[in-house]
């Protein structure tokens, strides 16, 4: 099958195969099969290994059976609510003159792969955004390759996942006898089949509706600038239906892709679906004003929440093309038009149409089929990861903390330029602290002096109430018996001295 490639696709309701070849006119896929699986899969995370491997066995036997080889190794294509991103850049230093070359381009990503993560986590994948070359800022991947500089300082966006997610998904795909040779995210799996060359350039967000999660992806300048998953999608919408009618799963799943509708009409106020009852049951009345109702809100929660994920990647105001939405839930009624009043953007409706050519299987064409298409599409266009086995080292080895990419080359944390910067900065900072200091003094001397004033002042105010004169005592009248008494004493002493 050297001509050929193969790609799973691990989803919350359904595992898939697919085998494609290179064409003229695009990639043709000329197999294309779909299990459905029930509660194998949470939200994009293996739940139940074993129905999995059940369903990953049965489509790999019938691809088999059509194809006539035997299929070994797969480009898995998977998502998980787990996934983020963040920021990293790579500072390198180069020596000599030599131009920038694609094996250097490569080295410095597969760098990136090595980053420090949080424990639990890995570098799922490391997206280029720009390259600082010297003095030369901001450079676009696309434009590196045969530059010069001595200093680069290697922008990339790294999506992050969790070890034991991806892990049982390999699992999974190895038990059916299978190896993975390269990992697409569902994310970008859909973004390359649906977006066409316009909306890559200009600026575009996309919206991947599936059955547990909800894939944004924004795309700039034919560049993944952010991608962010909801954890709550198709399936939310069929659960409130069924809870709210008590009806089984699957048939508020037929009921919602037939009759939702995603604006409240006010011509279905009265209508009402009549479900015949199984086994005798009674039946059951259905309002389509209320079934409206569930269907218009869900959508509403999952468009908002996109458009909060779209304004954090501080794209809302750079993507002029619009919103893209694909996926199992893009079929349902009117969701464009409640796309537009949510978001306000343009607004249109994708399958991988534009990027598979004519003669590939029928069912590729859906919008569930978009992430196996688009894992297809980016790996024949990164053969050169799968034919090195890059892909296998750099998803199966542990996260190091540092790697010699340059072959005795030194990789330099800062650049001179970069650390007279942070020189210069650290010197702020510290003149900043002392400052700081200096006034906590100041203050705390001016608090002690106003506090020892406060107490002088009660000290002298307890003197003067001490020093202040007793009051004089009141003189009385003597009573007319001290009067005669003081007379006769008097008169007494008188006739002794005489």
């Amino acid at each position: 099958m050297n001509d050929y490639l193969v790609a799973v696709e691990l989803c919350t309701s359904k595992v898939a195969m697919a085998v494609a070849e290179a064409g003229s006119n695009g990639i043709k896929v000329v197999h294309h099969k779909v299990v459905p699986v029930a509660k194998g899969m949470s939200r994009g995370d293996v739940q139940n290994s074993q129905r999995i491997i059940e369903a990953l066995a049965r489509c790999k036997h019938e691809i088999e059976q059509e194809f006539g080889e035997t299929v070994t190794d797969v480009i898995l294509c998977a998502g998980s609510q787990g996934l983020r991103t963040v920021e990293y850049e790579l500072r390198a230093k180069r020596s000599g003159n030599n131009l920038i070359s694609q094996d250097e381009l490569l080295r410095w990503r597969e760098e990136a792969f090595h980053a420090d993560t949080v424990a639990g986590e890995m570098v799922l994948d490391a997206i280029p955004q720009t390259y600082d070359i010297d003095d030369s800022i901001g450079n676009p991947p696309d434009q590196v390759e045969g530059m010069s500089g001595k200093y680069v300082i290697a922008k990339y966006r790294l999506i992050l996942g969790k070890i034991n997610a991806d892990r049982n998904k390999r699992e999974v795909v190895e038990s059916c006898g299978m190896n993975v040779v390269r990992t697409v995210l569902s994310p970008v799996g859909s973004a390359m089949a649906t977006l066409n060359e316009n909306e890559r350039e200009n600026g575009v967000a996309l919206l991947d509706i599936g059955a547990g999660t909800t894939d944004v992806v924004v795309v700039k300048d034919n560049i993944v600038r952010s991608i962010g998953v909801i954890p709550f999608a198709g399936n939310t919408i069929t659960s409130d239906i069924r809870y709210h009618t008590c009806l089984t799963t699957n048939i508020a799943e037929v009921i919602k892709m037939k009759y939702g509708n995603c604006i409240d009409e006010s011509n279905t106020e009265n209508k009402k679906l009549v479900i015949q009852g199984v086994g005798g049951g009674e039946t059951k009345d259905v309002s389509l004003d209320f079934l409206q109702q569930i269907v218009e809100a869900r959508v509403s929660e999952i468009l908002e929440a996109a458009y909060y994920l779209i304004e954090k990647s501080g794209y809302i105001n750079k993507i002029p093309t619009g919103l893209v939405i694909t996926g199992g839930t893009a079929y349902l009624e009117h969701i464009k038009e409640l796309a537009r009043a949510i978001t306000g953007m343009r607004v249109r409706l994708a399958n991988a149409q534009g990027n598979i050519s004519e003669s590939s299987k029928t069912s590729c064409f859906d919008t569930t089929a978009c992430s196996i298409v688009g894992a297809l599409i980016d790996s024949f266009e990164h053969e050169s990861e799968i034919a090195t086995g890059a892909a296998r080292i750099r998803t199966t080895s542990a996260p190091t903390k540092s790697v010699d990419i340059f072959a005795g080359q030194p990789i330099t944390k800062l650049s001179p330029r970069e650390r007279r910067r942070k020189e210069k900065e650290e010197k702020m900072r510290l003149k900043q602290q002392l400052a700081e200091e200096k006034a906590a003094r100041k203050e705390a001397e001016r608090k002690a002096k106003l506090e020892a004033e406060l107490a002088e002042e009660e000290e002298d105010e307890e003197e003067e109430a001490d020093e202040e004169e007793e009051p004089e005592p009141v003189k009385r009248e003597p009573s007319k018996i001290e009067q005669k008494l003081t007379g006769w004493i008097g008169d007494l002493f008188t006739t002794s001295n005489d």
